[in-house]
C-alpha cells in the first residue's frame, strides 16, 4: 500500500505497471482489494492503480471527505500528483458515481470510462434497500448488512460456483467501519438527488467513450436502472451479461479483463501515454 497526503485526507492506493493508466474505484463496504484479480492481470500490461475512497480501507477520512464530490476531488488530485495524464477510470456502483463525477469535473483527465452496475436515479425498491443497508451499517451490524447485500448482488443460480468470491466480499465488508459505510450510502443518495431532473443534461457533458456493463441477474441495480445511465451518455456502449449479478468482474474475471483490455486499446489508440 502507498499513501498520499492531500489537503484534508490521506488517500491509500496500489500502483504498478507501465503504459496506459487505468484507475479502479470500488463499491461501498469494500475497498481497493475488491479489484485484486484485475490488479494482478493489468499491472503486467498497463499502469494500474486501485484506490480507496470514502474512508474505506486502512486509512479513515474525516466526515467532510465522505461525499461523492469530495471523493472525486481526491481521486482527481491523486491522478494529478501521480502525473498520470488522461486516464481510463473503472468504477462499480457508487465507485462508478465517483468516476462519472471525475469526468464531469475534470474531463481533461479522463480518456474513457468503464461503469459497472452504475445508477443515477432512485427507484422506490432501490431507495428502500439502500435505506435498510444504511440503518444496519449505522448501528454497526455489519454481519446483517453483508447478509442482506449478498442476497441482492450475487445470483443464486451461480452462488455455489462463486463461494470464494462471496467469501471475499464478505471479508471486505466486515473489515469496514459501519458508520463510514453508512456515511458513504448517505453520500451516494445525496449525489443522486443533486443530479435530479437535470441528470441527462449533466451526463450528456461526458464526451469520452464509456463502456457500461450490467448483470442480468443483479437484484440490487437491475439492468433497466443501468440502461438509464448509458442512454444519457453521448458515447456509451451497453452490455448486459446474462450470467452475472452486481459484480461481473468477479463472476467472470477472465471475460471482464479481456473485454476491458479491448476497450483500453480503443480508448488509447493513437494517444501518447505515460510509460510508453
Amino acid at each position: 500500500m502507498a499513501t498520499l497526503r492531500l489537503d484534508e485526507v490521506t488517500i491509500a492506493y496500489d500502483m504498478e505497471g507501465q503504459g496506459p493508466p487505468v484507475v479502479f474505484i470500488h463499491q461501498v463496504a469494500t475497498d481497493r482489494r475488491l479489484w485484486a484479480r484485475q490488479y494482478a492481470y493489468f499491472r503486467l500490461r498497463h499502469l494500474t492503480i486501485t484506490v480507496d475512497v470514502l474512508g474505506h480501507g486502512e486509512v479513515p477520512w474525516t466526515p467532510r471527505g465522505l461525499s461523492i464530490a469530495q471523493a472525486s476531488l481526491y481521486v482527481q488530485q491523486l491522478m494529478e500528483r501521480l502525473g498520470l495524464g488522461p486516464t481510463l477510470i473503472v468504477g462499480v456502483s457508487v465507485g462508478a458515481a465517483v468516476a462519472m463525477q471525475v469526468a464531469l469535473s475534470t474531463p481533461a483527465l479522463v480518456q474513457g470510462l468503464v461503469l459497472v452496475s452504475p445508477w443515477t436515479h432512485l427507484t422506490e425498491p432501490l431507495r428502500s434497500l439502500i435505506d435498510r443497508l444504511f440503518r444496519l451499517a449505522e448501528t454497526g451490524d455489519m454481519v446483517a448488512y453483508i447478509n442482506l447485500f449478498l442476497r441482492y448482488t450475487f445470483p443464486t443460480e451461480s452462488a455455489q460456483r462463486q463461494l470464494s468470491e462471496i467469501a471475499r466480499v464478505r471479508e471486505l465488508a466486515l473489515a469496514q467501519e459501519g458508520r463510514t459505510v453508512a456515511y458513504a450510502w448517505a453520500a451516494s443518495l445525496a449525489w443522486a438527488a443533486s443530479l435530479g431532473f437535470d441528470c441527462r443534461k449533466q451526463l450528456a457533458q461526458i464526451s469520452v467513450p464509456s463502456l457500461v456493463i450490467a448483470g442480468a441477474l443483479d437484484l440490487f441495480i437491475p439492468p433497466y436502472v443501468t440502461r438509464a445511465v448509458v442512454e444519457a451518455l453521448p458515447e456509451g456502449e451497453f452490455e448486459v451479461w446474462e450470467e452475472s449479478g452486481h459484480f461481473p468482474f468477479l463472476d467472470d474475471a477472465k471475460r471482464f479483463n479481456q473485454r476491458l483490455e479491448t476497450f483500453i486499446r480503443r480508448c488509447f489508440s493513437g494517444s501518447r501515454v505515460k510509460g510508453d
